[in-house]
């Protein structure tokens, strides 16, 4: 049996010009280390390599005035990570970023929604 497909949601990516790009991949990494106090921790939760996310991380830090995220290494916890007041400021912009958007839009996303096939059994809302 079919069901009905959950409302279009949008997926915004930024881009910095001569810097890089920002999308929600970036945003979900920034929000887990927040969770986690931790790049590897937050790495393992979203089936990324530490490598990987620490070069997001890096090119992040590259990309604004102040760092995002701030690191520190040793003592019993062994290091972790924190997102700075530039971190928290950039999640909390991009969230209401795509919050407006997806508002401002609602009336065309619910269009092109009926638009769309009903979900199969086997696909994920």
């Amino acid at each position: 049996m079919a069901k009905t497909r959950t409302r279009i949601k949008l997926w915004i990516r930024l881009t910095l010009p001569g810097v890089g790009q920002i999308g929600p991949g970036k945003i979900d990494l920034l929000r887990s280390i927040r969770e986690h106090q931790s790049i590897s921790a937050a790495a393992r939760k979203m089936n990324m390599s530490y490598r990987r996310a620490w070069l997001l991380v890096d090119d992040l830090n590259a990309a604004f005035r102040s760092p995002v995220v701030m690191k520190w290494i040793g003592g019993t916890s062994r290091g972790g990570a924190t997102l700075t007041p530039t971190g928290e400021k950039l999640v909390e912009t991009y969230d209401a970023l795509v919050a407006r958007a997806a508002t401002a839009n609602r009336a065309l996303l619910d269009e092109l929604g009926s638009l769309a096939a009903p979900l199969r059994d086997s696909e994920p809302d």
